[in-house]
């Protein structure tokens, strides 16, 4: 591979940067097929950008107009990286909520509630009791 120019970072981010707008974009669309589809390109980029960066000052130091631009383009980058992060923790927290809610249906309607680990029948009720509000 030929040597990393601040040209060919500034590519990078610019590529990941858009990826990064199109999974969040499928993401708010609900298209997880989408998501997942992206998921390999992603990776391939941040293992190019880690790779690019490895020396920060080659990039990132003085003030010339593109070494400027790398800097701009690497804050926008880091708001879509948060904003990204942020939408897949909430789909992971509703998915695993989903999952939760799920069990417990499985479990109301299935025979666990009604019998004991040895196969023996339950005494008393199979559901928590209800307490009503009777302060009116």
């Amino acid at each position: 591979m030929s040597e990393m120019t601040p040209a060919r970072a500034t590519q990078l981010v610019d590529q990941l940067a858009r990826l990064l707008r199109d999974e969040i974009a499928a993401i708010g669309q609900g298209q997880l097929a989408r998501v997942e589809e992206l998921y390999p390109r992603k990776t391939e980029l941040l293992g190019e950008i880690e790779a690019a960066f490895e020396n920060q000052e080659k990039f990132l130091s003085g003030s010339a107009p593109a070494t400027v631009a790398l800097r701009r383009k690497l804050e926008e980058l880091h708001g879509l990286i948060q904003t990204d992060l942020s939408l897949l923790q909430r789909m992971t927290e509703a998915t695993g909520a989903v999952a939760q809610e799920i069990d417990r249906i499985r479990d109301r309607q299935s025979l666990r509630g009604l019998y004991d680990r040895g196969g023996a029948r339950k005494t008393g009720d199979v559901t928590q009791p209800q307490r009503l509000d009777q302060s009116v």
